[in-house]
């Protein structure tokens, strides 16, 4: 007990204690469906992936070298900088005799909801908020002394903010924002540039890829979306959530640190301000989550402590408060450890038992996980099993799509992964208040997205004709004849619309005919070669032809099996009209 009462000793133990716990949770939980997704991206480091840039690939790397298989090869190195993360932000509390209010500090941390478990996932967040309290340190010895040291710590930490999430360009701008006049400081435009040069590397591998990443999160992400009330109320509710029942000591001394004259204080503000407007202005674009402004509370940790240790009389609301918290998150943990407690299964649930029972029922076959491409994830990290994903033309694209994966699969005989039944199934997988699966087997499968074309010229002719080149990505020959090629239409919002003008808010897969238009490849074409390309042209049915000149943008999809779904041949052209 004596040790507990030395300041210095109590948070080091209690560091040393957090971590232990993470690690025993980390071994205990099984992965998210995004964990599994991120370590799919770890068994293919690169320069860059398709949702986010490769800092998460290379934590969960390091991870692996602790441990090759299992979840804390995955989470082990979140277990440690999370510890590392609270030892920063203590570093970066200036307050006289602070020690001395060691254990108020680490009640806060320990008491914020979302901010604790980054330290048993490892998520983009994970190295995010590990590079943001380097960079503030940074930042505040900057202030201090300008020192070489300072600059180079900058740096650094702005170059893993960028390689861990597009986010932390905000958290650098918020900064920059509360202190302008740095910016006639030519040593900042040097870090500027190392930082920038630092992550180069990345840029390339987006500008060798068409730039995936930029165009998902900018234009893709919210293309079909429209506003709606309850994504801005939800950003209210994420506020809360990610602090828990404490919130209003959080929020209360934010308001009141506005009125700060401390430069770096201030910057603190600008990045907890900045972020909520920010991302309430995104609400109005669509859906918006939890975890995008997670980053808000380190700056919040290190304003709660202030007022609170400058307003003694509030400590006492504020203790009971924490421990309701903290007693929330223990519970929370032990529930996600262990799904046997709840009659149903979290997210994190049951992966286990389905993936073993696939296994056993499929016998070694290969499998292609349709629209899912975190369950394939998920199957391939627990099975090390090869799978292949394939996706319907309307869903979002991912890192499966940039792998080239479904040429591992090629002219094999594999099992079709679906969430639903659609009429030709060989057997299903039942899970706890989950969705079922359901597996059909394929003969010969020749995933039909290898097959890509280009529209040269995104106009119809006076013969109701579109040119195109047909280009073989796969390691086989490709048979023409074996194909379905249809157009389809969308607004300008890039709404499909069904062919009788109306946009296509709601629909069957099995109600393809209402939006697509069958089309005829002119040349007879009976196969491509491995790797070859063919320029020839499509005709478009002249009793459709109207309705295409209507449309903003085209998208040629196909399929060459009636058991698969169709899926996108070409990306999205903006139809150019006489």
């Amino acid at each position: 007990m004596k040790l507990l009462k030395n300041p210095n000793k109590l948070l080091f133990i209690t560091l040393f204690l957090l971590c232990i716990v993470n690690i025993l949770q980390g071994y205990f939980t099984e992965l998210l469906d995004d964990e599994a997704y991120y370590w799919v991206y770890s068994q293919f480091l690169d320069w860059g992936y398709f949702d986010h840039p490769p800092m998460v690939a290379i934590w969960i790397t390091i991870s692996s070298f602790f441990f090759e298989n299992g979840e804390l090869g995955v989470r082990i190195l979140s277990a440690i900088t999370l510890s590392l993360n609270i030892f920063f932000i203590w570093k970066l509390i200036d307050f006289p005799k602070k020690s001395n209010y060691t254990w108020l500090f680490l009640l806060i941390v320990l008491s914020t909801t979302l901010f604790n478990a980054y330290g048993f996932i490892t998520v983009p967040d994970t190295p995010l908020l590990f590079f943001m309290s380097i960079f503030l340190l940074g930042y505040k010895k900057y202030l201090k002394d300008k020192s070489n040291l300072s600059y180079l710590i900058i740096s650094l930490a702005v170059a893993g903010l960028l390689y861990s999430k597009y986010q932390g360009v905000l958290i650098v701008f918020f900064v920059l924002l509360s202190n302008i006049k740095v910016l006639k400081d030519y040593k900042i435009w040097i870090t500027g540039f190392v930082a920038l040069l630092l992550f180069f590397p990345h840029l390339y591998w987006q500008y060798a890829n068409d730039y995936p990443t930029f165009r998902y999160h900018l234009f893709e992400r919210t293309a079909k979306s429209s506003y709606k009330i309850e994504n801005s109320l939800l950003h209210f509710v994420n506020m809360f959530a990610i602090i828990g029942v404490t919130f209003i000591f959080f929020y209360k001394a934010f308001f009141k640190n506005l009125k700060t004259k401390n430069q770096f204080q201030k910057g603190l503000n600008y990045i907890v301000g900045g972020f909520l407007v920010f991302f309430f202005l995104m609400s109005f674009k669509g859906h918006v989550q939890a975890q995008w402004i997670v980053p808000i509370s380190i700056p919040l940790m290190i304003i709660v402590f202030h007022y609170l240790v400058n307003n003694q009389h509030k400590i006492t609301l504020f203790k009971r408060l924490a421990f309701i918290n903290i007693a929330l998150i223990i519970l929370i943990r032990i529930v996600m450890a262990f799904e046997s407690i709840l009659p149903f299964q979290l997210d994190m649930h049951g992966h286990k038992q389905w993936v073993s029972e696939l296994q056993k029922k499929t016998k070694g076959k290969k499998k292609v996980f349709f629209n899912s491409y975190q369950r394939a994830s998920t199957y391939l990290f627990y099975s090390k099993d090869p799978i292949a994903s394939y996706n319907y033309f309307n869903d979002r694209k991912n890192h499966f799509d940039l792998l080239n994966i479904n040429n591992t699969v090629f002219n094999e005989d594999v099992y079709y992964i679906t969430n639903k039944d659609y009429g030709y199934s060989n057997f299903g997988i039942k899970r706890k208040n989950k969705d079922s699966l359901y597996v059909s087997y394929i003969n010969g499968f020749k995933a039909p997205n290898l097959l890509k074309i280009n529209i040269n010229n995104v106009k119809t002719s006076n013969d109701n004709t579109i040119s195109i080149d047909m280009i073989n990505t796969s390691k086989n020959n490709f048979s023409i004849n074996d194909f379905d090629f249809y157009l389809v239409l969308f607004d300008k919002n890039k709404h499909l619309l069904f062919l009788n003008g109306k946009k296509a808010k709601k629909y069957k897969i099995s109600d393809f005919d209402l939006f697509t238009i069958p089309l005829s490849i002119n040349d007879k074409i009976l196969k491509i070669e491995e790797k070859n390309l063919v320029n020839t042209t499509i005709k478009i049915p002249k009793r459709t032809i109207s309705l295409v000149n209507k449309a903003e943008y085209i998208q040629i999809i196909g399929k060459n099996n009636p058991k698969l779904h169709l899926t996108r041949l070409s990306k999205m052209y903006s139809l150019q009209k006489d």
